[in-house]
């Protein structure tokens, strides 16, 4: 009976014929889509956008980022990056604007049409928000070292710490570093993946004690020799 039988082997499940697949599968998350937005983000990108001393090229991926989402109005409103990338449209490099006009009529566009949907926006928690208010303080007093202004009652006239009458360039200073101690942390809070956990209290202390011992660190992040992003790479802590 065996010769009337035909034997043929069994085929494994990885031996299978499996379907073949156009390209790598990547799984879609919350933030990839265009209609979800991070405040935090907006912000940040907002002081990127806003200070004379970022490169061209950094200016030009963040718009380039941003067209890639679609703010609501309140959104806009609240976070000013409506009128900061609007500015820009006008900007003197001609890429610059080309990007800033984009995103402006995109937004434009995406607000028009859907004016009347409500607003759904996600904060942090409070204990977080504490924190990094905490490490922009600090920051802030690394960056003030020496050059904090005391007004003399009797003359009204700006002294540093040091008795030294300020300058202008000083004074100029002075009302900049609030913006760049925000933008520290900001940068720190962006590369840390927006958690406020050890790497991020971590680099935050290295950057603030960096900052008020090194006086040469503390001055080419004050008058922009050194970018804030190649600082925070520096100094990133795992």
């Amino acid at each position: 009976m065996d010769k009337f039988i035909i034997r043929t082997p069994r085929s494994s499940p990885s031996t299978s014929p499996s379907k073949k697949r156009s390209g790598p599968m990547k799984q879609a998350t919350i933030e990839s889509l265009s209609g979800v937005v991070i405040i935090e983000d907006l912000e940040r990108a907002k002081i990127i956008l806003g200070r004379s001393d970022t490169s061209v090229e950094l200016k030009v991926d963040t718009l380039q980022s941003l067209r890639q989402k679609n703010p609501a109005k309140e959104v806009l409103l609240k976070t000013g990056i409506g009128k900061t990338v609007h500015k820009l449209c006008k900007h003197e490099n001609e890429q610059i604007a080309k990007e800033a006009t984009g995103v402006y009529k995109k937004w434009k566009e995406s607000v028009l049409s859907k004016v009347s949907r409500p607003l759904m926006e996600v904060e942090c928690d409070q204990k977080t928000k504490d924190f990094r208010n905490l490490a922009r303080q600090m920051l802030l007093g690394s960056l003030r070292t020496k050059y904090s202004v005391e007004k003399d009652s009797k003359t009204g006239k700006c002294e540093s710490s040091d008795g030294k009458k300020k300058s202008k360039t000083d004074s100029k200073t002075s009302n900049s570093v609030e913006d760049l101690a925000e933008y520290i942390e900001r940068e720190v809070y962006s590369v840390c993946n927006r958690k406020a956990t050890n790497p991020y209290r971590r680099t935050i202390r290295k950057l603030v004690f960096g900052l008020r011992h090194q006086h040469e660190l503390r001055m080419s992040v004050i008058d922009s020799s050194l970018s804030v992003q190649d600082l925070v790479k520096d100094h990133k802590q795992s």
